[in-house]
């Protein structure tokens, strides 16, 4: 098997963190303001409470945002 070079692979280098489509989409809403409710940000978002809790806690341990309580 031959290892693929990044001009090859494009997309080799791309986060996985943040291009997951449900993070990338919190990101992207979170982008425009300086903080945003948890409860808004679940009904923009559309994902369910678990899975927002789960989706905001990969980005706040790979330090993209801080969550306040």
């Amino acid at each position: 098997m031959r290892e693929t070079s990044n001009t090859e692979n494009p997309l080799a280098d791309i986060d996985q963190i943040i291009h997951a489509p449900a993070r990338l989409r919190i990101l992207m809403m979170l982008y425009v303001v300086e903080s945003m409710d948890y409860v808004f940000l679940k009904n923009q978002s559309g994902l369910s409470w678990g899975n927002l809790a789960t989706h905001l806690g990969k980005l706040e341990q790979a330090d993209y945002i801080k969550i306040v309580k």
